[in-house]
C-alpha cells in the first residue's frame, strides 16, 4: 500500500483524507474522501467524520451499512455540509473486496497485465445530501498482481478539460509494479509542477503474486 496527499495551495488545509485500518476478522478497511469545500471548517468535518466511520466499522461489516450511518450522523451535526467516501473492505484472504460509493469518482483497477480500467460501479447520492435512498455494496475482485487505485477529483480535474478525459489519463498512466510506483506515477504526470487549486490525495494497494 502506498499514497500521496497534497493540499491545496490556496488554503493549506484540506478536506480530503484516506485511511487504512485492520478489523477483527483480519479484514482491511480502506476509506478515501472529500468533504465539499476547503479551509479549516473542511478539515475539521473531515476528522469528525474519519473517527466516525472508524467507530461504524467496528460494528458492521457491510460498506454500505457503514457509509448509511455515516450520512445520517453527517446530516445530523453537521447540516448543510456534503462529502463523497469511497469505503471499501478487502477480504482476509485479500482475493476479493466490497465497496461501497457516495458520490465519489469510481477506483482504478489493473489487472496482471497492468491495464488500468475504470470500476464499473455505480455512485449512490453523496453525505449530507438528505435524500432517503438506499446504498449499495458492490463485491470485486482482486486478481494476484492486481492494483486498485482510489483518488479525490482534485487528481483528476482541469478547468480546461472534462472529468473524463482525466479519468482515461490516470487509467493509462499507472506504474502497476508497485503500490509506491502507481502513486508516483499519478502525480507526476497529473499533476507535475500545476498549481493545485484543489486538494489532491490518491491511494494504491497491490495485491502480491503468491506464485511469484
Amino acid at each position: 500500500m502506498a499514497a500521496r496527499y497534497l493540499p491545496s495551495e490556496q488554503t493549506g488545509v484540506s478536506g480530503d483524507w484516506y485511511d487504512v485500518f485492520s478489523l477483527d476478522s483480519g479484514a482491511l478497511g480502506i476509506v478515501i474522501g472529500d468533504v465539499v469545500g476547503h479551509g479549516l471548517r473542511a478539515a475539521v468535518v473531515m476528522g469528525r467524520l474519519r473517527s466516525a466511520l472508524r467507530a461504524y466499522a467496528l460494528d458492521n461489516d457491510d460498506p454500505a451499512e457503514v457509509v448509511t450511518k455515516l450520512d445520517r450522523k453527517i446530516q445530523h451535526f453537521e447540516p448543510g455540509v456534503t462529502a463523497t467516501v469511497a469505503y471499501l473492505i478487502v477480504a482476509p484472504s485479500r482475493d476479493s473486496f466490497r465497496i461501497s460509493l457516495a458520490g465519489h469518482p469510481p477506483p482504478v483497477l489493473a489487472g496482471p497485465d497492468g491495464t488500468g480500467r475504470l470500476l464499473r460501479v455505480t455512485p449512490d447520492l453523496p453525505l449530507g445530501v438528505g435524500v432517503p435512498r438506499a446504498r449499495h455494496t458492490h463485491v470485486v475482485p482482486l486478481p494476484p498482481s492486481g492494483l486498485l487505485c482510489l483518488y479525490t477529483d482534485g487528481l483528476i480535474e482541469r478547468r480546461d478539460r472534462p472529468i473524463s478525459s482525466g479519468i482515461g489519463e490516470l487509467c493509462s498512466l499507472l506504474d502497476t509494479s508497485s503500490a509506491a510506483r502507481a502513486c508516483a506515477s499519478a502525480v507526476t504526470t497529473m499533476i507535475g509542477s500545476r498549481r493545485l487549486t484543489d486538494d489532491a490525495a490518491v491511494f494504491a494497494l497491490r495485491r502480491a503474486d503468491p506464485a511469484r
